[in-house]
């Protein structure tokens, strides 16, 4: 390999941690959120952050076949759940119970920018494993929705996933834009995603927004 294409390794490895890292941390900031709405105690609030913000990117990286999964490689991801759950606790403590007076609807939509951002790191995953489409696709889903998914199973309720119909959606969508993007127009990655990424926070935005929903059989 080529000291050129070395360089670029490297910079395309710093976007993607930077993207997977900014994921982990709005997803945890949402959790910790939930946490405290759910009255869990200061140590079910920690774990719950950390579960929900690093479970899609374990999943992921346990489908790409990375051992052990990059959470626990890095202790930055770590550190951002333990740095989400301080700011939502030390804001509790100087304004009171957050969960009290946060609207669920500006919840939602905070934890879409986590999940357009899980989704895009996924994605740009994906293509550096040169996967084909539909598995860029389903794996940037699964890293999107899977620490939500794995956030509700905790806290005992209906996964989000399987009742808000765009949420997996919105990440399909995405992922999927950005294949087509790479693959047929030739786009560079970083650009692919950003421009994936935003699809999907406007998506599952506008559907909050404007309560879209999907055919639903009764």
């Amino acid at each position: 390999m080529k000291l050129d294409d070395l360089a670029v390794d490297r910079i395309r490895d710093k976007v993607l941690d930077g993207v997977d890292l900014a994921a982990t941390f709005v997803l945890a900031v949402e959790c910790a959120l939930t946490a405290v709405q759910a009255d869990f105690d200061l140590f079910g609030i920690l774990v719950l952050s950390f579960v929900g913000a690093v479970g899609g990117a374990v999943i992921r990286d346990l489908l790409l076949g990375e051992h052990p999964p990059a959470p626990f490689r890095d202790w930055r991801y770590a550190a951002l759940a333990v740095a989400a759950t301080v700011a939502v606790v030390v804001a509790s403590l100087i304004l009171g119970r957050v969960g009290n007076f946060t609207p669920p609807l500006l919840v939602d939509v905070f934890e879409g920018g986590g999940l357009a951002l899980a989704a895009v790191a996924g994605a740009r995953k994906c293509l550096d494993y040169k996967l084909n489409g539909a598995s860029v696709v389903i794996i940037a889903t699964v890293n999107g929705c899977g620490g939500g998914m794995l956030r509700d199973v905790l806290i005992a309720r209906v996964p989000t996933v399987l009742h808000e119909d765009f949420y997996a959606t919105a990440a399909v969508a995405g992922a999927t834009l950005i294949v087509v993007l790479v693959h047929r127009f030739k786009l560079r990655q970083d650009l692919a995603g950003a421009i994936g990424g935003l699809a999907i926070f406007a998506l599952r935005t506008a559907a909050l927004f404007g309560e879209w929903r999907l055919p639903h059989l009764r």
